[in-house]
Parts: structure tokens; sequence; C-alpha cells
């Protein structure tokens, strides 16, 4: 008797909250893709390699340097590390952040090597990691609001555009040239779904 009235009190309550249940099946199916999506490509990117290049150890010296001096007691420690399973540079990780880049870069280009660590290392900067994890837990929320969506596409275009503005403000005017041809041949490299990271040619690359 009592488990017939338990089960009496549950069909009770799901047909009084339907639309609850909908919208719980519709956010743990979102939340399911964005986890298993992140899963996927951080056990691509943790096969990756400390980046053997003089280049990029002596930027990174300087850029630690610096994080030291502005930053006391903030413990960030970047790396960058070298992948053969991406196409673009892309960042991810938010203690320990890590720039990754693709083994067939063009290594010898230093003044673009260059360009791609500043982008890369902007998105460390403004947190973009942190902000786009908060955008897919206001995905999972309201999955079922369109302009929800349209808000993570914007907002993924707008970080981009920050850092393309925070690069250009520290390279300097007259390498915008250079910094848009990069933008170009990196976005022809682009595939793939990603996860909360940040990537060097995500997306609305004409605005760019």
């Amino acid at each position: 008797g009592s488990l017939a009235i338990f089960l009496k009190d549950i069909k009770n309550w799901m047909r009084n909250n339907v639309l609850l249940i909908v919208w719980g099946l519709g956010a743990l199916l979102c939340a399911a893709f964005f986890i298993l999506t992140y899963v996927r490509c951080r056990r691509e990117f943790s096969m990756s390699l400390p980046v053997q290049n003089e280049f990029v150890a002596q930027w990174l010296k300087r850029r630690q340097l610096q994080g030291r001096r502005f930053f006391p007691g903030l413990c960030r420690r970047t790396q960058v590390r070298v992948s053969d399973r991406v196409d673009t540079p892309l960042t991810y990780g938010v203690f320990c952040p890590v720039i990754l880049l693709p083994k067939k870069l063009e290594w010898e280009k230093t003044e673009q090597l260059e360009y791609i660590l500043w982008h890369e290392y902007m998105h460390i900067c403004h947190y973009d990691v942190v902000l786009k994890l908060l955008a897919v837990f206001v995905c999972c929320l309201h999955w079922f609001n369109p302009f929800v969506w349209l808000m993570h596409l914007f907002l993924n275009r707008d970080v981009e555009l920050a850092c393309d503005e925070s690069v250009v403000r520290k390279k300097g005017v007259s390498g915008k040239s250079a910094y848009a041809n990069i933008l170009i041949g990196m976005e022809a490299k682009r595939n793939g779904i990603k996860p909360p990271c940040s990537n060097f040619s995500q997306n609305s690359i004409e605005k760019r």
C-alpha cells in the first residue's frame, strides 16, 4: 500500500511538472554534450609536448617575469606546448593555462609566431576561458532560448575582437596588415568543434 501511494505521488508530480522535466532533460543533454566534447579534446591536448624553440622560450620567460612584477602572488604558470592534433593555435586551462600550437606551424617566421603568442596570451590575461565556461553554463540552463545561443555566438566573436585590439595596441597599428594576413591564413586551416577554449581564428574572420 505504501509503495502504491508513493508511485501515485510520483505520477501526480510528473503530470504537474511536465515543463520542469523537459527543461531538466534538455539541460542534462546540453551539459553532457559540452562535457563529452571537453573531455575528448582534453584527452587529445594531453598528448601534446613542450615546445622546443628558443624564440618561444625567451618570449615566455619575458611574459612570466612581467606577470610576477604586475601580479605578485598570482600563480598562473603559462605553458607553451605543441601538438599534431590541432590545426590552429588555441588556449585552454584556468589555473595553469596552456598555449597549444600546431606542429605544422611555420616556426621560422618569428613575426607570425610572436603575433600568435601575443593573441593567445591576451586570452589568458582576459580570463576568456572562465568567461566561456560561464557562457556554456548559461546555455545549459537556458537551452530553449535562441537568444542565449546568439549571445554565446557573439561572445565568442567579441572575445576574439578584444584580443585582436589588444595585440594591435601592443604591437602598433603599423603591423595591422601583417596581423590580418596571419588571421586569414589561420582561418583557412580551422577545423572541428572545440571545447570551451580560446582559438586564434574562431569566427567572424571578415569583421576581425
